[in-house]
């Protein structure tokens, strides 16, 4: 990433469902001290095989019970987050996820979002 924005950190502590190879169903929990997490945020693994192409996903909803839906997910915090994208076959339990803004996410030097 080009940006020098901060960066958000999600933590995926159970994966709950994948009703398809596009959308992954997990619970999370923000571990960056420096950004929350949005809704419509841009999602790529810390970690990934260099020869790999990853599509970024997208952060389509976030809740948590007895709190409902929300947008932002602050530090230290976890939900159930649900993401969207091409191919979701990298989120795995205990991956390491980092979040960055839609349009931070289009500004990339690598075609798997790595710098």
């Amino acid at each position: 990433m080009t940006s020098t924005e901060p960066e958000g950190l999600l933590e995926v502590l159970i994966i709950y469902e994948r009703p398809s190879a596009h959308r992954v169903v997990c619970h999370a929990r923000s571990v960056s001290l420096e950004r929350g997490v949005f809704l419509r945020d841009a999602v790529l693994p810390v970690v990934s095989p260099p020869e790999a192409v990853i599509h970024p996903a997208r952060v389509v909803r976030m809740h948590r019970q007895p709190l409902g839906e929300f947008t932002e997910l602050p530090p230290v915090w976890s939900a159930v987050v649900e993401l969207e994208g091409p191919d979701l076959s990298w989120v795995q339990l205990d991956a390491k996820l980092r979040a960055v803004p839609p349009t931070a996410a289009a500004d990339t030097d690598r075609p798997d979002g790595r710098r």
